[in-house]
């Protein structure tokens, strides 16, 4: 790797870091876009994972939260974000692809993910979300890790245009000479 494509793998991922925390605040703002913001920054991780690699990727992940948890009025939407958002997809690639170990690895995933958020509002943040009637819970809970489903079919079909389709038009990222 030379010493441009060093540096351009490092503005991108400044770039994105920025708009992903820029996101982030957006949600949390707002207060009604703070899982749509999730979303659309697990994309930009995705996006940063194609043109920049692991190394500059997680390096930005970090970076995003960090200045998340400085800069976002709520603190949970950054916690989110380092789990779902920033290290879910790129982690991603290690779980299986097909069959029944796909479905099984993605459930337990998105069970583990639902249950440390839940334990998270009930135990840290206790004031800051009402979680409302008790018999709600495992519903809740399940509609967590329905969207899991969704946001993890959502990211591979979203790679798979970005490399395929929308990379060549755009022509960032390593270019051949």
């Amino acid at each position: 790797m030379n010493k441009n494509e060093t540096v351009f793998r490092l503005a991108f991922c400044a770039i994105c870091a920025g708009l992903s925390t820029a996101l982030l605040w957006l949600g949390a703002a707002t207060g009604l876009f703070d899982l749509s913001a999730l979303l659309l920054a697990g994309t930009i991780t995705v996006v940063m994972r194609i043109e920049a690699g692991e190394k500059f990727s997680w390096v930005a992940v970090a970076v995003t939260f960090v200045l998340a948890i400085v800069f976002l009025p709520e603190k949970m939407l950054a916690l989110g974000y380092l789990a779902a958002a920033g290290a879910y997809p790129l982690l991603v690639r290690f779980l299986p692809k097909r069959g029944a170990p796909l479905v099984l690895s993605r459930l337990i995933v998105g069970s583990a993910l639902a249950g440390i958020y839940y334990l998270l509002i009930k135990f840290i943040f206790t004031g800051a979300y009402d979680v409302g009637e008790k018999h709600l819970i495992p519903f809740v809970l399940a509609g967590g890790v329905v969207l899991f489903f969704v946001y993890d079919r959502w990211l591979d079909l979203f790679a798979r245009f970005y490399e395929f389709r929308l990379r060549p038009k755009l022509r960032i990222g390593r270019r051949k000479r």
